[in-house]
């Protein structure tokens, strides 16, 4: 910028110097008219010049300045798979949220966001398309364009923090004879962490009619309780002492239904979270 206008004040000086340095002629005195002679003949008055032809605009230029120009555009150089990876990355695992953060200097952490979970933490590096988590024994992550894809688990990591299950936390008032029939457990709570029920191989099932409610299960057995409803909770207690339970039934706004199992320490209370089965699949438990 600064050369330009260099170029442009030295083109002004230029002009203005050869502006003064041009000489204004001194007026012509008028020449004496001469008497016309007596009986002469008058000469016949001179042509007018010609007017030069006006141009139009553009007209007469050359032609390579009236043709458009194309200006070649610039593509960004594409980054290293080094330089894309640092930040944060994102996966939803079977019903977990999982954040990698890959720090320049080379560490990263793997926490659970919301879970009172200790993180995972260690070094990472790139070769080629390929993220190593604490040397290359690990089977590393392939870094994509705007992904990382860890294939023995089919994860993709992205930036933006996928949608995981939120349990709605307004209730329905409830009756005896609202929650009759079968209900199947879809997602587990533990320490703040929800994840499917596949994830922690339960396979809890309530049979409920009435105030009586059966639990069947890995987890539970084959467990008959008797539920006290008050007003948006179905409440009963399990075992005695110590080992003493409180099971509370609470019909979501979402349409699930939440077991929880509260314990004296809550970090050890666990949540169930079951959908209605109907009929067509309906794996009703065995006497």
């Amino acid at each position: 910028m600064k050369k330009l206008l260099a170029v442009m004040l030295s083109l002004a000086l230029l002009l203005a110097l050869a502006a003064c340095g041009q000489e204004t002629p001194a007026p012509a005195e008028p020449a004496e008219t001469a008497a016309p002679a007596p009986d002469a003949v008058p000469a016949d008055p001179a042509p007018a010049p010609e007017a030069a032809p006006t141009e139009k605009p553009g007209e007469g230029a050359p032609a390579a300045l009236l043709e458009p120009v194309e200006v070649p555009m610039l593509e960004e150089p594409l980054l290293s798979a080094e330089a894309r990876v640092p930040g944060n990355w994102y996966a939803l695992h079977r019903g977990a949220i999982l954040c990698l953060s890959l720090s320049e200097d080379g560490a990263y952490t793997l926490s659970v966001p919301g879970a009172e979970l200790e993180q995972a933490r260690g070094t990472w590096m790139v070769e080629s398309n390929q993220l190593f988590l604490d040397g290359r024994e690990t089977e590393p992550l392939l870094v994509l364009d705007e992904s990382l894809l860890w294939e023995p688990a089919g994860m993709v990591f992205t930036r933006e923090m996928p949608q995981a299950y939120l349990p709605a936390g307004e209730f329905y008032d409830l009756q005896p004879g609202d929650l009759d029939g079968l209900w199947k457990c879809r997602f587990l709570g533990v320490g703040g962490l929800t994840v499917t029920a596949e994830t922690m191989s339960d396979d809890t099932l309530l049979y409920i009619e009435g105030e009586n409610v059966a639990l069947v299960g890995s987890f539970f057995g084959n467990v008959p309780l008797v539920f006290a409803y008050e007003k948006d909770a179905a409440i009963a207690a399990l075992g005695e002492g110590d080992t003493a339970v409180t099971l509370t039934l609470r019909l979501q706004q979402d349409g699930l239904l939440r077991l929880t199992l509260e314990t004296d320490d809550p970090a050890d209370s666990v949540v169930f979270y079951l959908s209605p089965q109907t009929p067509a699949n309906a794996e009703l438990p065995e006497e």
